[in-house]
């Protein structure tokens, strides 16, 4: 007679932490599609609407480094609940301003980045906490509870801000999102994580620089860095160009309902990676980035090259399913063999570099697209997720997650 394991469940802290995540991405993502939308809507300048998205990505491309090392100097859990309730009183701006002088498109652009800048420092010390809450054996499953979360939410920002902004208009709908950074912090506060979580009171001499230099150290986590830029650079052609692409290339108008099944498919091809990559816990992670690597620069092509609609949104699934999981793998690589001391910096510094990367992409295949068309510009990124492929190629199999772990435990 055979006996089934019962799923074990999440540690307390882990629960609470999934569920600030929960709130505080519901107000993320909403506020980030309808700030540039209004902006938009109110000024008709594509120079501010552009300004109003690149708020979202530059804080953390400026203070990345600088939050890394608070964190890990702080508490995590302190940070992350300052930094909700800060990002609650920046969102409190939107109705302030609204019924007094006006929220006009530069205010709301400078908004944008204040309320950016605070989640930098909550991004960095949510994955400085993590491990700490769930332990070695659990940060894969960890890992995958939060990008199903977010994943998922990030999908319907979009027409949950419409709804609200029709229903509500700009001001409620914003103090509403401050209410979900509010409960986000409510919820931290209870999280009661390990004495040995808190960080150091007293600086360490070159602080800010210890998460790089560990990384470039360290050959393991050094090997999934350098992998990663090319895949970030790639992505951010696929991702930055998805309606483009459907227009030029599969010939869809850009309202056509089409487009939002191509999007769609995208989304649940994430989904379907944050689920899949709890697998990989006992994976050696040099060939399973080698394989997803190659599987990756495989679909892009064949997504480059699609002829109709139909089979470019199975594609891109595909694609995106292989994307996030290799993400979401390389994430709990990185948090398994980071010591604790240094968590926030060595984190920041990989979010850092994907924030990068993704961007970059995007403005090449923009403007490669102006020149050679939508699916030669894809195609000639994929040379960024082809370095991606010989990088894993070159890596040593024998950087397994053991060896990193004796590393850890010897510092």
């Amino acid at each position: 007679m055979t006996t089934t394991q019962a799923p074990q469940a999440l540690p307390c802290g882990l629960g609470l932490l999934i569920g600030s995540k929960f709130a505080s991405t519901v107000a993320y993502a909403t506020s980030w599609v309808l700030l540039p939308l209004y902006v938009y809507q109110a000024s008709g300048s594509a120079v501010l609407t552009a300004l109003a998205s690149a708020a979202n990505v530059l804080p953390f491309l400026l203070f990345g480094l600088f939050a890394g090392a608070a964190v890990d100097r702080s508490s995590p859990v302190r940070v992350m609940a300052w930094m909700e309730v800060a990002n609650a009183a920046v969102l409190l701006c939107v109705p302030l301003l609204a019924a007094t002088i006006g929220a006009g498109p530069v205010l709301l652009c400078a908004i944008g980045f204040a309320s950016a800048t605070a989640y930098v420092w909550f991004d960095v010390a949510s994955a400085a906490l993590l491990p700490a809450l769930a332990g070695a054996d659990g940060v894969f499953r960890a890992n995958s509870y939060l990008w199903m979360t977010t994943t998922v939410l990030t999908a319907v920002a979009a027409p949950v801000g419409y709804f609200l902004l029709d229903a509500l208009r700009l001001g409620p709908t914003f103090a509403v999102l401050a209410g979900c950074y509010l409960l986000s912090a409510v919820l931290i506060a209870a999280i009661r994580p390990r004495p040995d979580t808190a960080g150091s009171a007293r600086p360490e001499p070159g602080a800010v620089w210890a998460g790089v230099k560990y990384l470039a150290a360290h050959p393991l986590l050094r090997a999934y860095t350098t992998v990663n830029v090319g895949v970030g650079v790639s992505a951010g052609a696929v991702y930055g160009m998805l309606v483009v692409f459907a227009s030029r290339a599969l010939g869809l108008p850009s309202d056509d309902y089409r487009v939002a099944w191509i999007v769609a498919a995208s989304g649940v091809g994430a989904l379907v990676g944050a689920i899949a990559a709890r697998r990989f816990k006992g994976v050696p992670p040099i060939p399973a980035a080698r394989w997803m690597t190659g599987l990756d620069l495989v679909l892009l092509l064949a997504y480059a090259a699609a002829p109709s609609w139909q089979l470019a949104a199975v594609l891109l699934l595909c694609w995106n399913t292989v994307h996030t999981c290799f993400l979401v793998v390389g994430i709990s690589v990185r948090q398994t063999v980071t010591p604790q001391r240094l968590q926030g910096r060595v984190n920041a510094v990989g979010r850092m570099i994907v924030w990068g990367s993704v961007p970059l992409g995007t403005l090449l295949c923009g403007g490669l697209t102006e020149l050679i068309g939508p699916r030669w510009a894809l195609a000639a990124l994929g040379v960024f997720a082809f370095a991606s492929l010989v990088a894993a190629l070159r890596a040593p199999s024998a950087l397994t997650m053991d060896n990193a772990l004796l590393e850890k435990a010897e510092t």
